[in-house]
């Protein structure tokens, strides 16, 4: 089976190689659990070898994104120059409908050869739709587009809270081939970030949460240590 190595230290050994080559991923988390950080490093790292990426960010400008990774990866040198070649493009569309990023897709594949996709964030969608039940069908279509395009994506998805076991499943999380679950755990006066592989399609993957670290060199997931 051929996959997409994430490049993030740690993940791919838990993925057992890497995402399978065009499956699409939904990264679920609450506040501050890293997952900018996740899903920009997996673009980063394409870059790097030479798999173009786009970074659609529906909340936060592009100018922002940066900003803020550079202050979480004082280790990426090479960011802006990457930025500058075309290689990592961080786009905010006018419109947050899906038509409209399905359209920029396809366009950025085209012009671009762009392999790696992040969209963030599924929220964002949702609030410009009214009727739940529209959502949900639109959200059907769009993935059933992405699988015909020739990239491997990422969602982020905001959950309310850390208590992820705690949430409702969401649409996204059905019609994604993969859910990486990330948390930020709190125990006695102690507070680890750690990441869990719910559900991936097409591979074996280790199941227990493992704790990882945002270094200034990309993130680090310390496969085989346990949370607490």
């Amino acid at each position: 089976m051929d996959r997409v190595e994430t490049g993030i230290s740690g993940l791919d050994e838990v993925l057992d190689g890497g995402i399978p080559v065009h499956r699409h991923v939904a990264l679920n988390g609450g506040p501050g659990a890293c997952k900018t950080s996740f899903s920009f490093e997996y673009i980063y790292r394409g870059a790097q070898k030479g798999e173009n990426g786009i970074y659609i960010t529906l909340e936060e400008t592009p100018e922002d994104i940066i900003e803020n990774m550079t202050e979480s990866f004082p280790g990426f040198k090479d960011m802006q120059q990457l930025i500058d070649d075309g290689k990592l493009e961080i786009v905010k569309p006018d419109k947050l409908l899906l038509e409209d990023i399905a359209e920029l897709l396809e366009d950025r594949i085209a012009k671009n050869d762009i392999k790696r996709a992040v969209i963030d964030s599924a929220t964002m969608i949702k609030l410009a739709f009214k009727d739940p039940s529209e959502y949900r069908q639109t959200m059907f279509e769009f993935f059933s587009l992405l699988r015909n395009l020739d990239i491997t994506a990422i969602m982020v998805v905001e959950a309310p809270n850390q208590d992820l076991a705690s949430s409702a499943f969401e649409i996204e999380h059905f019609v994604m081939d993969g859910i990486i679950n990330l948390y930020n755990l709190g125990k006695a006066d102690q507070r680890v970030k750690a990441v869990e592989v719910y559900k991936m399609r097409g591979t074996n993957h280790r199941r227990e949460k493992i704790p990882f670290k945002v270094t200034p060199n990309g993130i680090k997931v310390f496969v085989g240590e346990k949370v607490f």
